[in-house]
């Protein structure tokens, strides 16, 4: 049995072969863990890179909590990824030139939910409320700024646990830091 190369190499050839990326995040709020599927946009090094809406529960909880936790299952590959560090948001403010280049990829649906207005929310287990008169902002045409609500969240990657599950028996990794991967029993 061979070891596997950098975890940044592995995923990044079967991300390729990937149609789409879509992660489950993980966050920790008042209420306990909360879980949600986002879009990976790019990977720097050791970092993932997601979009997001600064009025969303999700940026609530990790300003309180930066720690969260990736999930993605290829379904080509049978492989199982896992990502746990540390958040970070990169605002139109701070870090102009990467929130724009990641808002011209967007497309004009995409682009437009960061126009619309906030969503109401009642607490949970209440009757939900009628539906919102459709908004009719229109769509945000390619070249304009980010608004005030986009934002890209940073996952900066601390170690990275990896089921190969297409093989018998399965095959399980764990990445720490700069580290050499560890083989664990799956």
């Amino acid at each position: 049995m061979t070891t596997p190369p950098s975890w940044t190499h592995w995923f990044d050839r079967l991300r390729a072969a990937a149609p789409h990326c879509f992660m489950q995040l993980a966050s920790i709020g008042e209420q306990g863990p909360r879980l949600r599927t986002l879009t990976l946009r790019e990977r720097h090094g050791d970092t993932l890179w997601f979009t997001t809406d600064t009025r969303s529960v999700k940026a609530s909880h990790l300003a309180d909590d930066p720690r969260a936790e990736a999930c993605w299952y290829d379904l080509t590959s049978r492989v199982q990824w896992r990502f746990a560090g540390r958040v970070d948001f990169l605002t139109p403010e701070r870090h102009a030139e990467h929130c724009q280049r990641l808002w011209d990829r967007l497309d004009e649906q995409a682009r437009a939910r960061f126009n619309g207005p906030p969503p109401r929310r009642p607490p949970p287990g209440r009757p939900a409320p009628p539906p919102p008169t459709p908004w009719h902002g229109g769509p945000t045409p390619a070249g304009a700024t980010p608004t005030a609500h986009f934002a890209l969240l940073r996952l900066t990657v601390h170690n990275v646990d990896v089921l190969e599950l297409a093989c018998t028996p399965h095959r399980h990794w764990f990445y720490q830091e700069d580290q050499a991967p560890r083989r664990l029993v799956p």
